[in-house]
């Protein structure tokens, strides 16, 4: 925000007496972690404190001009007094339980972070998530994840520690103990390293320079110490042939008997073309070109917390896009997926469903991807008893079982299934079991025998092959 002009020279000064207060408590700080403090210094150590406050209080109050309110709140069983205000630039008012930590938090706010008071861990990741938010303005799931990462990673009393005083082999034996204890997955590790990294690099930023270098490791040694590696393969996350089969009977025998089954029509719809979860619901009718035969894949249903609550948002662009509109990716309208769409609108037609969605509930609202999610997690545990249940399987079975087999090369396959050559190949391709390796092995010989004739080579008589008993 910027400062009003004809308080610009009375700010800086300000400024500078509350950095030079901070240098002094630093130092006493250090004193006391080292036990060399004396009494008076002690006591000396508590005015400044008090000073700086003062000082801070000022400059916020001389720019900041909404109120100040409090109220109580119950929490844990107490009743807690909590101070906030609005802020302009800021979707939601920042609250805090006692008024010094929401001047402090004003000041950051307003002032750049130019004087942190308070040195811990947890202050300076939620500084440093403040200042990413107001300058790069991440997503509202952004924040969500940097939140419960911290919550699930970061113990109370790592996050008390200064971080002034945390060295590089404390903080390699916490990475270590967090991920052993955790059993983290490496999208786990990911997530809690993104903490640190967050914190570490908000800290010796050079506008900041709360410590002097960085002291997060350079590489995941760590992690690929204490991981224990997944035993899980591509074709053990995916919906078997004869799980999909059942899938399917079963969908079609409820989707005749209910009076509007939409999840069932969306669960068929996902197992004929292996779309991601949030490209479901947000589906248009007028994504799908009957003409051409194709459907149109552009967008995806994101959602958010607003004022503690839920919403579904869309947005136009798909996953592997990262919010760039890239123009989404098309996949073809089977006959199947035909006629899943056709019997879906006769039947949205004759209940009167007037929508532009073409999942679209009785109301005419879209589905959720919690709602879609809960359905096919149902029928696959309950009704089917299969050891999977997310939709994610029904992706990389669409990959390995149909276009595979079908000759597609990898950049086809990764076009449609919209993701990368990469990806396609190292988490969603597979090979069938003994009766595609003898179609190889036919292959095969019948490349050798084209070959060997070319070359006019002499193959002599076959190899007679007998078993023997061990």
């Amino acid at each position: 925000m910027a400062v009003p002009l004809l308080k610009q020279i009375s700010i800086t000064d300000i400024q500078e007496q509350i950095l030079e207060l901070s240098r002094q408590i630093s130092s006493l700080e250090k004193q006391t972690v080292n036990g060399t403090i004396s009494s008076a210094g002690t006591a000396y150590y508590e005015v400044m404190q008090k000073e700086r406050f003062k000082l801070i209080e000022e400059l916020v109050l001389s720019v900041h001009t909404n109120a100040i309110q409090n109220g109580t709140i119950t929490k844990n069983g107490k009743e807690k007094v909590y101070y906030q205000t609005r802020v302009r630039g800021l979707k939601t008012p920042p609250r805090c339980y006692s008024y010094e930590k929401l001047i402090i938090k004003l000041y950051e706010h307003y002032f750049d972070n130019a004087a942190l008071t308070d040195y811990s861990f947890k202050a300076v990741f939620e500084t440093a998530l403040n200042e990413k938010i107001r300058t790069e303005a991440p997503k509202e799931k952004t924040i969500r994840d940097y939140n419960s990462s911290y919550k699930a990673f970061i113990e109370p009393s790592f996050g008390e520690r200064d971080i002034r005083f945390i060295t590089a082999s404390e903080l390699k034996e916490y990475i270590q103990i967090t991920t052993r204890v955790h059993n983290l997955t490496k999208k786990r590790f990911y997530k809690f390293k993104g903490v640190l990294n967050l914190v570490f690099n908000y800290a010796t930023n050079p506008e900041h320079m709360i410590i002097s270098h960085n002291i997060m490791p350079v590489d995941n040694a760590i992690f690929r110490k204490n991981i224990h590696a997944s035993v899980y393969k591509p074709e053990d996350k995916a919906f078997t042939n004869e799980d999909i089969k059942c899938i399917r009977e079963y969908l079609w025998e409820r989707v005749s008997k209910l009076r509007y089954d939409v999840n069932g029509y969306a669960i068929l719809f996902s197992s004929h073309t292996g779309v991601r979860q949030g490209e479901i619901p947000s589906l248009k009718w007028s994504d799908v070109d009957l003409d051409d035969g194709l459907i149109h894949i552009h967008s995806q249903q994101n959602d958010e917390i607003r004022n503690g609550e839920k919403y579904y948002y869309y947005n136009p662009t798909t996953k592997n896009e990262k919010g760039e509109g890239k123009d989404g990716r098309y996949i073809p309208l089977t006959n199947e997926v035909r006629h899943i769409l056709n019997e879906l609108k006769s039947k949205q037609e004759l209940l009167g469903i007037d929508s532009e969605w073409v999942f679209a509930k009785e109301d005419g609202d879209w589905i959720t991807t919690v709602g879609y999610y809960e359905s096919l997690y149902r029928l696959c545990t309950e009704k089917l008893h299969l050891n999977l249940s997310n939709n994610h399987a029904f992706r990389i079975a669409l990959n390995s079982y149909v276009l595979i087999p079908m000759g597609l090369e990898a950049p086809e396959r990764a076009r449609i299934l919209g993701h990368s050559v990469e990806t396609n190949l190292k988490y969603y391709t597979f090979s069938r079991e003994k009766e595609y390796l003898h179609e190889i092995g036919s292959m095969w010989d019948r490349f050798n025998d084209d070959n060997n004739s070319l070359a006019g080579v002499n193959r002599g008589q076959p190899l007679a092959i007998q078993k023997t008993n061990p």
